[in-house]
């Protein structure tokens, strides 16, 4: 049987109106399926003409047309008509029957039409088919079957392509001749008809079909909006009689447009300007600055990947954010992803990024407003982000107060699940980006979002073996899309910036890269810049500048090693603290106490605190930062030692030692402390760490001397990082197994092989102080590369860095089960972006391997068994129920209970039945943001006194200044 012999309805069959595509939360109505199509396709057409960048849009258009004059009107008309056929597996028996009252009796069920399929699956098994009647096929590569399956995946997920039987197609996908036939033969035609009949596209490549799969959710998502639903089912509401599909069509595309003004989908742009007048705040650019300005113009005229490395506070922010608005222009995508390694540093960067593009964003139409992005698991807690007061749909309010004008503020919209990537700006954590890479719903979605911007992946570096494959695979398919990309980093190995640039330069279209091919980074100019181009030529700043880039000015840092003895597992620091904090406490200043675990930072603030009892007025101040605080408090504390040794603390007059301030201040804390925060410290203590942590541990200390702001005491002559290490305590005469040993809990945290090798060449530097920048590539190179180290380390370091090759090997090779495919291995199949090829446990789809997490919700329990937030039991109550009218809980009240929540490691209590006192409420089943919390209840005694959770054969003491303690 000929395709066009497989249909059952006459040219012009009209749809019937009376077949739904929209029914739930409509008040009893129900909205033709037809006009649910239309909307969608013309949402499609909007979304191409006002907010694709023109890059991607030139690329798609390249793609589908003839790539030497790209049609972009009629890729345009095609995509969209693509769009409007997402839903048309709705018209079967089985779907339809789904709400009450429509009556099917002339449409009786087919043998297999669509029972047990999705409707999504259904829509791509009968377009691979149908799609031929309107001309699809002929080419020697036909568009249809890869057509079909980018529509299977509305819904997040594509459907494997169908077994087709050449005799009699439809039938052997469970299709027959009939009145379900000829309504969806209807359907098409009369989409087909609405978008003036746009024809075959000349090629559709996978990639590009992935990323229009997420175009089609998009415009799907927008107008299935109730509020966009019923007011177009009340446009009809008292008329004559339905309009005509092409009416309907017409007033679809005036009124989709309000829909991207509400979502907060307009573009934020930035006219061309040079760095001066980018930053009018820096007189005199650095020398790094001044060299990307100078010279990157010349080479990003298609984009690229450009890599900086330089030391911590040489303003690689400011020098990335110029990148990014050249790279931008050059390549037609205005929009920013700025990828962070933390909530916390995503958080500060997101406020630096909005003064940016208030200063810098060219002022949008009035009523067309655009959303800058935060993106994190807890954004929505960020009363900078989500102000306080409740936001409604297409309500624009400034997060600095009601009622005030904020050209960027959130909206509910862009809140809900898996959108914050399509706002034109956004910034988050680097896993917001990763799920791209991830066979995971909706990855097209993320895809797509991403592929209208210029992407920013700030500490490039502070990626494990796990997250380096999911990176690189990001950036190959960066590449392939042509998205202009802004690799940051102060301590970055050459080999793995090699594997970075390479990832990005084999996705990009041309030859295949081949095994004997040069490495494109073989050594990094350190304080530098590289620019990688499509085209895999790679230009360094030492090619271009006649000299090394010169650096700012900063005084060798003092590294001294200090042994603390171990004793049954733990280190006892406290006589190296009272030693090296001995003029602190006389003369005032500020160091930090970096520890490994936060039980070790626990244990440490309890001795300090012990010690500073005694000293009356001398006592500094102390504070505790790690990641087991609630939300809330930790947020506080982040931003208290911001305040007072950022910038801007000297002009508050907060920073000890100053007049008025002669008490120290000493804050213990986490690795938490170690990236992107802007701190300057006198004086640094911390574990040993791999050197490239301890480097980025150091950029905190005497980090503004340059500015000439900061006064410091006089024992603070010199920066100076005093480095913890193991050693055996000889106190008791006895030898103990454990002594000397590093403890077990650093162990779990870095490798040992890598905590020896930089013992041992930190001891080979004896008295020899740190230059910054001169050293620093060195010292993050050899630790890995110089062999000789083996020489000055246990015997046993070599089987230490056999396991940990082996360790990191493992990691590798799990992330290559999880990421996407590469584009060039898709072939003419999407299945593999959503579906694994191996059977995997779902905890395996993370973007950091075995940092799977919990919050968990500390609550009190007073003596008549009511259950509160806040310790004294009388302010804040556990809210039980929602007191939204519905039902729901209010944003305030989601607030109030995640503000208090912390995350801690899954453990192997998690997961299995939770005893009854530490499950949620009832109603929070329907929460999505509380359902999964574990609730950690503390019995308050008539005294006032507080019992600890008992969970997993733990208790759990919610410590008003220490955080969360867990003890077994």
């Amino acid at each position: 049987m000929a395709a066009d012999d497989c249909f059952g309805g006459e040219p012009g069959q009209a749809v019937d109106l009376a077949l739904w595509g929209k029914e739930r939360g409509l008040d009893g109505a129900r909205y033709p399926l037809l006009h649910h199509c239309l909307d969608t396709a013309a949402a499609a057409l909007v979304l191409w003409r006002e907010y694709l960048s023109p890059g991607m849009r030139a690329n798609l258009a390249a793609a589908l047309t003839d790539p030497a004059a790209p049609d972009k009107d009629r890729a345009g008309r095609t995509i969209a008509f693509w769009a409007g056929l997402h839903d048309l597996g709705k018209l079967t028996h089985s779907f339809q029957s789904q709400a009450k009252g429509v009556d099917l009796s002339g449409y009786p069920p087919e043998p297999d039409g669509g029972e047990a399929r999705p409707h999504a699956t259904v829509s791509g098994h009968w377009l691979a088919v149908a799609l031929k009647t309107l001309g699809y096929g002929t080419g020697h590569r036909d568009p249809a079957p890869l057509v079909a399956q980018l529509l299977s995946g509305h819904h997040g997920r594509f459907a494997e392509h169908p077994t087709i039987h050449a005799t009699d197609p439809l039938a052997s996908l469970g299709f027959a001749p009939g009145p379900w036939e000829e309504q969806r033969q209807a359907l098409l035609e009369t989409v087909f008809a609405a978008l003036d009949r746009p024809g075959q596209p000349d090629a559709l490549p996978a990639p590009e079909a992935t990323v229009i799969c997420g175009l089609v959710i998009l415009a799907d998502w927008l107008v299935s909006q109730r509020g966009f639903v019923l007011a177009r089912l009340a446009d009809t509401a008292g008329a004559d009689g339905p309009p005509s599909p092409a009416a309907h069509f017409a007033a679809s595309l005036q009124r989709v447009p309000r829909l991207l003004d509400e979502a907060g989908l307009r573009p934020i742009t930035v006219a061309p300007a040079t760095f001066a007048e980018s930053f009018p705040f820096i007189t005199t650019p650095n020398g790094l600055q001044r060299s990307l300005a100078e010279h990157l113009p010349a080479l990003c005229g298609q984009g690229g990947l450009v890599l900086v490395t330089a030391p911590m506070g040489e303003g690689k922010t400011e020098a990335a954010l110029h990148a990014a608005d050249l790279l931008g222009a050059a390549t037609g995508r205005p929009g920013r992803y700025l990828a962070l390694p933390t909530m916390a540093t995503a958080d500060q960067m997101y406020g630096r990024l909005k003064e940016y593009a208030n200063a810098r964003a060219e002022p949008a139409p009035p009523g067309r407003p655009s959303t800058l992005a935060l993106l994190h698991a807890m954004a929505w807690l960020n009363p900078e982000y989500v102000p306080d007061h409740e936001l409604q749909v297409s309500t624009v309010l400034s997060s600095s107060g009601p009622g005030s004008a904020d050209r960027f503020a959130a909206t509910d919209w862009l809140l809900g699940p898996k959108r914050g990537l399509l706002a034109s700006w956004s910034v988050g954590t680097v896993d917001q980006a990763l799920m791209a890479a991830l066979r995971a719903k909706h990855t097209m979605l993320r895809l797509f979002g991403l592929a209208q911007k210029v992407v920013i992946v700030d500490e490039a570096h502070a990626v494990d073996p796990y997250m380096q494959v999911l990176l690189e695979r990001l950036l190959h398919w960066l590449g392939r899309l042509g998205v202009p990309v802004v690799l940051l980093s102060a301590t970055l190995h050459h080999r793995t910036a090699n594997s970075l640039v390479k990832a990005y330069l084999s996705g990009c279209p041309g030859k295949k890269w081949r095994r004997s091919d040069p490495a494109p980074v073989t050594a990094l100019s350190y304080p530098g810049w590289l620019h990688a181009a499509p085209s895999r030529v790679v230009t360094t700043s030492g090619e271009l500048e006649p000299g090394p880039i010169p650096a700012t000015e900063r005084e060798p840092l003092t590294v001294e090693l200090a042994g603390v003895p171990v004793r049954n597992g733990r280190a006892d620091r406290i006589g190296v603290l009272k030693a090296r904090l001995a003029g602190l406490v006389e003369q005032g200043g500020c160091a930090a106490v970096v520890c490994t675990t936060v039980a070790d930072s626990q244990a440490t603030v309890d001795a300090l605190a012990e010690w500073f009892a005694g000293l009356g007025a001398r006592a500094p101040e102390l504070r505790l930062l790690h990641a087991r605080f609630p939300n809330q408090q930790r947020t506080a504390i982040t931003e208290e030692i911001t305040g007072r040794f950022g910038k801007n603390g000297p002009a508050k007059g907060l920073r000890p030692g100053l007049p008025g301030q002669p008490r120290g201040y000493v804050l213990v804390a986490t690795q938490v402390v170690e990236q992107s925060l802007d701190l300057d410290l006198d004086l640094l203590i911390t574990d040993i760490a791999p050197i490239s942590l301890l480097l980025q541990r150091a950029g905190r200390c005497w980090r503004h001397q340059h500015l000439g702001t900061v006064t410091r005491p006089a024992w603070a002559d010199r920066p100076r990082m005093v480095v913890l290490v193991p050693e055996k305590a000889s106190a008791a005469g006895r030898e103990d197994a454990e002594d000397g040993a590093f403890p077990m809990g650093w162990r779990a945290v870095y490798p040992v092989s890598l905590l020896k090798r930089t013992r041992a060449m930190l001891r080979r530097r004896g008295t020899d102080p740190v230059r910054i920048p001169e050293d620093v590539q060195a010292l993050v190179d050899d630790v890995y590369d110089d062999e000789t180290l083996a020489a000055d380390v246990e015997a046993d370091v070599a089987a230490d860095d056999v396991a940990r090759l082996g360790a990191e090997m493992a990691l590798r090779t799990l992330a290559k089960n999880v990421v996407v495919p590469e584009p060039r291995d898709m072939g003419r199949d999407l299945i593999g972006m959503t579906k694994f090829e191996i059977d995997l446990s779902e905890h395996l789809l993370a973007t950091r391997f075995g940092a799977g997490s919990v919050r968990v919700l500390c609550c009190y329990v007073d003596t008549r068994g009511g259950r509160w937030l806040d310790r004294g039991c009388g302010a804040q109550p556990l809210p039980e129920v929602g007191e939204e009218k519905d039902g729901s809980f209010s944003r305030k009240q989601l607030r109030a209970v995640m503000a208090q929540t912390i995350p801690v490691r899954a453990d192997s209590w998690y997961g299995q039945a939770l005893p009854e006192g530490n499950r949620p409420p009832d109603a929070w089943a329907e929460s999505f943001h509380l359902r999964d919390l574990v609730l950690l209840p503390h019995r308050v005694n008539p005294d006032g006194s507080v019992e600890p959770a008992e969970l997993g054969g733990r208790s759990w003491l919610l410590d008003p200044l220490k955080g969360l303690v867990v003890e077994k």
